[in-house]
């Protein structure tokens, strides 16, 4: 549960940079609706893949991240940590 409040607080400060940085009118992100979550998700990945495509100057790396942050929040929202898991198999990869 502490995990989950610390994701939605990282895509909160996130997302809130990437509306700054890019100018753009901030629409309220719902992090509790799963559909508001993909849908911001998606068009923060096509507006990437748009400045990609056209050469235009983009904050990837701020992009980046969002886009990671918004991956892990739909991850635990569905029950899968990914962390845990990265835990469990570097813990296995050094007992073999």
């Amino acid at each position: 549960m502490e995990r989950l409040n610390d994701a939605k607080l990282l895509l909160e400060d996130l997302y809130e940079q990437y509306v700054t940085e890019l100018q753009l009118a901030e629409n309220k992100l719902d992090l509790e609706d799963i559909k508001s979550i993909e849908k911001t998700f998606e068009s923060v990945y096509r507006a990437d893949s748009f400045a990609t495509r056209n050469k235009r100057t983009f904050p990837r790396t701020l992009s980046q991240n969002l886009r990671k942050a918004f991956a892990d929040l739909l991850l635990l929202m569905e029950g899968k940590d990914i962390k845990i898991q990265a835990e469990i198999n570097a813990q296995k990869a050094l007992e073999s």
